[in-house]
């Protein structure tokens, strides 16, 4: 297992990069998050719960972020649909990935900004960045987010000097073996070691379920410096819009993330947390937005099954069309953003009750299948 290998690697008072048996292709934070198992007995049932601790404090951080602009028991409910989604439990259960501790990351940077906590948020970030680099689209935010400018400059020296701080060592003494996390990354160079071990892939299978995977083996393969490329202006148009003031800093945070689905090049199945995260403000004013999210967490793991080749068929046309119905969903809650960028304006009285009868079902139906998941696991 490759946490494991990472984590003892620290235990052992060795260095990260340069001395683990297997080539480690992301920042350094995230390996650190992985000592406590290690310590406390490295079991199965130790992982799983480590990562089911994470999503459960998601859960609670996004119930502080939705408690200012709901019902209580509709920002509770918001928590437990987050912590009870199929895409955590299938994630953290029976994959056993770390993708829940990353989502912990945005939702505490999420929350800062919501406050106007430009130097937590900012400290957050940067450290969210060096744990995984998903937070690094977001980080503009804190920046942005302040009207003076020395504020601004605070808030970008705090991000950067925190992940400039960390890296340090890295880049001091395996410089080389630290920065291949990031070829791999934003260019899709992969890793290689004349001493380490590594698992080659092709740059297809580097894009996981991604749906321009899927459409690369149908119609056409799109380069990674086009897509990438694509994301990039994506991105500066939603910084452009939020420094003038044109669009707020939520919408404009959930954009970015969105972004990831619809343009980048690698997708796995846990980074759809991501997604769950910072959409749930926006269903909570619908009942049939929240059932589609919860419905669309099985959908996305039918097309998860076809990039593993467990789908009930090889047809890659078949693969295709799901994965492309998945991207489309991504593009229209991109379109319910941009058209109603203040979800705080749909908070109706009226359609509490429903939507609460909703995620309560929601909850228990998730209930119900984080028990198959373990009962299958504990047979497996």
């Amino acid at each position: 297992m490759i946490f494991r290998d990472r984590a003892q690697t620290i235990l052992d008072g060795e260095l990260l990069y340069r001395d683990t048996e297997m080539i480690t292709v992301s920042p350094p934070v995230i390996n650190y998050l992985f000592l406590p198992v290690l310590i406390l007995g490295d079991t199965l049932l130790l992982w799983c719960s480590w990562f089911a601790f994470f999503l459960f404090l998601t859960s609670v951080v996004l119930f502080f972020f939705l408690e200012p602009y709901f019902d209580r028991r509709l920002a509770i409910a918001g928590g437990m649909i987050y912590s009870s989604s199929p895409f955590g439990q299938f994630t953290s259960i029976t994959m056993l990935q770390d993708d829940a501790i990353i989502v912990t990351f945005l939702a505490i940077s999420m929350l800062f900004l919501s406050r106007k906590r430009w130097y937590l948020a900012a400290a957050s970030l940067g450290l969210g960045t060096v744990t995984k680099l998903f937070p690094a689209l977001c980080s503009p935010f804190a920046v942005l987010g302040p009207d003076i400018w020395k504020s601004r400059v605070y808030a970008a020296s705090i991000g950067l000097g925190i992940a400039f701080l960390i890296s340090l060592p890295f880049l001091m003494y395996a410089s080389s073996d630290y920065t291949q996390f990031l070829e791999f990354y934003l260019f899709g160079i992969q890793p290689d070691s004349d001493t380490q071990t590594s698992y080659p892939v092709s740059l297809t299978e580097q894009r996981g379920m991604s749906f321009w995977r899927f459409m690369g083996e149908t119609i056409y393969f799109v380069p990674n410096a086009v897509l990438h490329l694509v994301m990039l202006v994506s991105l500066i148009v939603t910084w452009v819009a939020v420094h003038q003031r044109k669009l707020e800093i939520p919408a404009a945070f959930s954009l970015s993330i969105l972004s990831i689905f619809v343009f980048y090049s690698k997708i796995h199945y846990g980074y759809h947390l991501m997604a769950l995260l910072v959409l749930i403000p926006w269903a909570l004013h619908d009942a049939k937005r929240i059932w589609g999210l919860f419905g669309m967490s099985f959908f996305a793991a039918m097309v998860h099954l076809a990039w593993r080749d467990r789908f009930f068929t090889d047809n890659s046309w078949v693969h295709l069309a799901f994965a492309f119905i998945l991207w489309l969903y991504w593009i229209y809650w991109a379109k319910i953003i941009i058209q109603n960028p203040d979800f705080t304006q749909r908070n109706e009285v009226r359609s509490q009750e429903s939507i609460l009868i909703a995620c309560g079902w929601i909850v228990i139906l998730c209930m119900a299948y984080s028990l198959q998941l373990g009962i299958v696991s504990a047979m497996s």
